[in-house]
């Protein structure tokens, strides 16, 4: 015999999002990462940021590495570590927009991906880097470093640009009347 579900006997919906206890709760790493990220507030560089970007770069790397493994010889644990190492990188990036600035993390992500990447063709390919392409690299380091330890503006007050509910569809105050009257005169 079949029952109808009721509403009792379904799952709320917003405990099906729910995130289990234990994945929300203080865990050694986030009491260790406290005191950094505190001193956040005293000075405008976080250390937190500059681990994340050298994490970046590190597993960024490591999973080009693999990926040029596995096109040369085929063999799925290259592509299988080159996966893992791709997801640590999606896995940190999002963990470090808790902790620093989107703009920073991604440049100094994207230098330190560069440079590596001349530094592996470098070491395993035998490319020859110029000396005026160290000299840029250097530059942009010294850039970098600017825009990492360098003090940043203070935010300016955030304006609504949601119209308010009694605005009609082009935002004007009273606009459903206006829309009224035009149909009033078709």
């Amino acid at each position: 015999m079949y029952s109808t579900l009721t509403a009792a006997s379904a799952p709320a919906a917003a405990d099906v999002f729910r995130l289990p206890a234990a994945l929300t709760e203080p865990t050694v790493a986030s009491a260790l990462a406290d005191p950094i990220v505190a001193s956040k507030s005293f000075i405008e560089f976080s250390p937190m940021g500059l681990v994340a970007m050298v994490a970046l770069t590190g597993l960024d790397l490591i999973g080009s590495y693999c990926a040029i493994r596995y096109m040369a010889d085929g063999h799925q644990l290259w592509w299988s570590a080159g996966a893992i190492a791709f997801l640590g990188v999606f896995a940190v990036y999002a963990a470090s927009l808790h902790w620093a600035e989107l703009g920073t993390v991604t440049l100094g992500w994207i230098v330190g991906v560069q440079v590596g990447v001349l530094i592996m063709d470098k070491v395993a390919n035998g490319v020859v880097v110029p000396t005026g392409k160290w000299f840029a690299m250097a530059a942009i380091f010294a850039l970098m470093a600017y825009m990492i330890f360098a003090p940043n503006g203070k935010p300016t007050k955030s304006v609504s640009i949601a119209p308010t509910p009694s605005a009609g569809p082009s935002g004007a105050p009273g606009g459903s009347a206006v829309i009224g009257e035009r149909t009033a005169n078709r």
